[in-house]
């Protein structure tokens, strides 16, 4: 399961033994689809039959109270599976569907054996909202694709470089400042005065080809700036008929007439 779920604990006992188990239920009774025209998830019907649940005992358990309280205790090895005759002990899980995480902190008993019943162990269930997901079969968003590749360990074969396409050896840093370069409305201002240094940046970066070519694809502006881009006087952009805008050296404006596809 990726991301990863880690949890820290506090106030634990030193010299008693704890149990720590993860379990993943529904959060309501609908199937989920995603619409990629609106960007966002839009409820679908009912949910399917939910599969049995399960607990997943974390592989180091037992753990000592003061061993909980030093270290942090990762789901790293938690797999999921839509397989309902599975037999490797891994959380079955309806795809489209919308689960909650729960981490159970279980006091042991002296002679106790695996816990199976969480209503006959003396116990603390843990929720937190932020970790609520919709489980998929295929990512629908391909930068959570290229996170996963980079930060998941399970996923190393994919970053041998030879099987990367341009795209993919982007740092992940810079796809996310495409996003917002393609998501935030650019405003152009011709001419920054010659004291304002930081306008003297962006102009620079305007005529740079990484801008160049985010300007083609989208006209767009990173929501980072506090101020609006300064665009040099000589980048012109037009926008043809198939609303890409695509800059071009400026016409002298005494020798063509004003247009409508000339906003500058």
């Amino acid at each position: 399961m990726f991301p990863t779920v880690r949890v820290s604990f506090a106030g634990c006992r030193a010299e008693a033994r704890y149990g720590v188990l993860l379990d993943v239920v529904p959060v309501d009774g609908k199937r989920y689809r995603y619409a990629y025209h609106r960007s966002s998830w839009l409820v679908a019907g009912k949910a399917d039959p939910p599969a049995p649940a399960r607990l997943y005992p974390h592989p180091d358990s037992p753990f000592s109270g003061d061993q909980l309280r030093k270290q942090v205790v990762s789901f790293e090895k938690v797999k999921l599976t839509n397989n309902e005759m599975d037999k490797n002990g891994q959380i079955v899980l309806n795809s489209m569907h919308r689960y909650q995480p729960r981490i159970h902190l279980v006091k042991l008993r002296e002679g106790g054996g695996p816990i199976t019943d969480l209503a006959r162990e003396q116990h603390r269930t843990f929720v937190f909202p932020e970790t609520v997901f919709t489980a998929v079969t295929a990512y629908q968003n391909q930068l959570i694709t290229k996170l996963k590749i980079d930060s998941n360990p399970f996923a190393k074969g994919f970053r041998d470089s030879s099987r990367l396409t341009d795209f993919d050896r982007d740092p992940m840093e810079l796809m996310l400042m495409e996003q917002q370069l393609l998501r935030t409305p650019l405003r152009l201002y011709a001419g920054a005065g010659p004291g304002d240094e930081e306008a003297e940046k962006r102009a620079a970066w305007a005529r740079t080809p990484p801008a160049l070519q985010l300007l083609a694809l989208g006209g767009r502006a990173w929501s980072g700036w506090p101020q609006p881009l300064a665009v040099p006087p000589d980048l012109w952009l037009q926008k043809p008929p198939a609303l890409r805008y695509c800059p071009y050296p400026a016409p002298s404006r005494s020798d063509h007439p004003p247009s409508p596809r000339h906003p500058l």
